[in-house]
């Protein structure tokens, strides 16, 4: 396809006080072997830095700062200000895995114009760039939906055909992105899994899942009524059995993880102690700062 008909992507990061991380992600996306693509980055008032960041990003970035009602109210005022025919929502302690992500997600999206969501498995990682697990994705399920979040935000993309304004929902302060991909699927939205890593998960001290764990617990009892979740203790097997099996089938892509190709600044020795911690160890026996 001639690159000027190539469909545009647009990025969306939202984005509080997380300078520390803002220019990997930034360079993430910046590094993109695919042509075609705007970063709308809506910062809520950073004063750490962050708008000096990105002031220096050049004009490849469409950015503002200013206060916000949370995060999913910043992804909602860059997705209007974005016009791209598919949809990547990274936040911004977040980054795209190596340069070739969004080439290998259009050309998913290019042989299958039926697929509504595209989504791939994740590296985990600290703060200051160790490998902590590979978070494996299967192929879509809707039942399994029910049980376990399938997605990792950052591994998913989405054509806007498919979306409606306000993309997320602002009640939901932890679960929105399980609610818009419950919400997707309930619609017959189709959904596809691209079999590499495409993102990492920033697992750093200040992030919603280390700080508001009980805002989580609330909003998935929210959640269960409205889409039928399967959230009782019968399906808790279920659940165990797919954590299993992630962690498992993730210990596969081990050999793919280079520190020389990934597009996130790594830490000296990127995979230490990744092994032992995918297939060799229980969750409950790692150090605290990395569960």
């Amino acid at each position: 396809m001639p690159p000027e008909n190539l469909p545009l992507v647009s990025i969306l990061t939202p984005s509080f006080d997380q300078a520390a991380f803002l220019t990997d992600n930034l360079r993430s996306v910046a590094c993109q072997t695919y042509p075609h693509v705007e970063h709308v980055v809506m910062d809520g008032g950073s004063t750490d830095g962050s708008a000096r960041i990105l002031s220096e990003a050049g004009d490849t970035v469409t950015w503002r700062s200013e206060p916000d009602e949370g995060q999913s109210d910043a992804v909602n005022k860059a997705f209007r200000e974005s016009r791209g025919e598919i949809i990547g929502w990274l936040n911004s302690d977040d980054a795209y895995f190596d340069c070739t992500v969004l080439e290998h997600v259009v050309a998913y999206f290019l042989a299958h114009p039926d697929v509504d969501v595209v989504y791939g498995h994740c590296l985990q990682t600290t703060g200051d760039g160790a490998a902590i697990q590979v978070l494996w994705a299967p192929r879509f399920d809707p039942e399994l939906q029910k049980a376990v979040n399938l997605q990792m935000q950052p591994s998913t993309f989405m054509r806007r055909r498919a979306l409606s304004d306000p993309l997320l929902d602002t009640s939901f302060h932890f679960a929105m992105d399980y609610e818009l991909w419950l919400r997707l699927a309930s619609q017959g939205r189709r959904f596809g899994r691209i079999d590499r890593i495409l993102s990492i998960d920033r697992h750093q001290p200040g992030r919603k899942s280390a700080m508001i764990k009980e805002v989580n617990f609330a909003d998935l009892e929210r959640l269960a009524p409205m889409y039928d979740l399967h959230a009782g203790a019968e399906f808790d097997r279920q659940r165990s059995m797919f954590y299993r099996r992630q962690r498992l089938m993730g210990a596969l892509f081990i050999p793919t993880i280079r520190a020389d190709r990934v597009t996130f600044t790594p830490s000296e020795d990127l995979k230490a102690g990744l092994w032992h911690r995918q297939v060799g160890s229980r969750r409950r026996d790692w150090a605290d700062d990395l569960k």
